[in-house]
């Protein structure tokens, strides 16, 4: 934590995020995982932990990931009991492909704009955001 308020970074608005880290894992299918440094990652966390109090109350129900109380098996347990309750009902398993490479950074610091007053708290939002460009999505806009 010392790192990051050496010199007054964050208050002063002198923190700048570093590069990221690629790497492929190859469990049940082939995976590109891209990854901060701590110092970056621990940024991120108190930034999650300011955010939480904002956005987690206007969130659906079953909105499951990174929230407190939720997850994986707690996930798993509510679709298990929608298929006991409703038995010829469906299941949809859906995962959005590279959601986060083509996310449009305007629109995400706009939306987060109308909820959050503190100006610090979006600089370093703004910060966190443009530091990620995605390789595909780098390759789809030389494609253009």
């Amino acid at each position: 934590m010392d790192l990051l308020f050496a010199e007054g970074s964050l208050l002063s608005g002198a923190y700048r995020h570093g590069g990221y880290r690629t790497f492929t894992v190859f469990e049940n299918k082939k995976r590109s995982i891209v990854v901060a440094s701590i110092r970056d990652r621990v940024v991120h966390r108190l930034m999650y932990d300011y955010l939480v109090p904002i956005f987690d109350k206007t969130f659906l129900y079953d909105v499951w990931s990174c929230r407190k109380g939720k997850g994986l098996c707690a996930a798993i347990e509510r679709a298990q009991f929608f298929m006991r309750k409703y038995r010829h009902g469906f299941v949809w398993r859906a995962d959005v492909r590279k959601f986060f490479d083509h996310v449009d950074h305007d629109i995400l610091l706009r939306l987060l704009g109308r909820r959050i007053t503190d100006a610090h708290a979006l600089v370093v939002l703004k910060k966190i955001i443009g530091s990620y460009k995605s390789a595909a999505f780098t390759r789809e806009r030389e494609r253009e």
